[in-house]
């Protein structure tokens, strides 16, 4: 496999990104991964979630909004970047009447298999027709799955 994958496929989310894995863990001995994200207008905050690994969000185009729990939130421009260190509570959305664009790098690797299993729950388990509290349980497995722990609702 390129260390580098430019065709790779755009994957879904649960709360409306798009996704997708431009360098596997796979490719680094599972040492980094990095995403490419689309975060759509106005999009809802996400719930403050913490995990092991560092997770850096470079703005690659538009803004972010960002926030870390217990603390002002903040917007992060085009070429701006922030570093989440490991079990930092966090949650990010996009204000903008734009998408904003995101280069995710993580390590260790993981997110990558994370989005890449979220989305195959999503193709079998489309949330317009799929019954919610199933739904629901099944993303609570996957997230315990890779590590990713909702530690408070989401901000405002």
């Amino acid at each position: 496999m390129p260390d580098h994958v430019d065709d790779s496929p755009w994957l879904k989310t649960l709360m409306g990104q798009n996704v997708r894995v431009m360098t596997p863990g796979s490719a680094t001995e599972d040492r980094v991964t990095v995403i490419e994200a689309v975060e759509p207008p106005h999009s809802p905050p996400p719930v403050y979630t913490r995990h092991a690994f560092i997770e850096m969000f470079l703005v690659v185009k538009g803004a972010l909004t960002f926030k870390f729990l217990h603390e002002s939130a903040f917007v992060l421009e085009s070429g701006q970047m922030v570093t989440v260190s490991g079990y930092r509570p966090h949650s990010f959305w996009n204000d903008a009447d734009d998408p904003a664009y995101i280069t995710l790098i993580c390590t260790p690797a993981g997110l990558d298999r994370f989005f890449e299993a979220s989305d195959r729950l999503l193709s079998r388990m489309p949330p317009d027709t799929a019954d919610p509290d199933a739904l629901k349980a099944e993303m609570a497995r996957l997230r315990e799955e890779y590590g990713l722990e909702h530690v408070a609702p989401a901000p405002g």
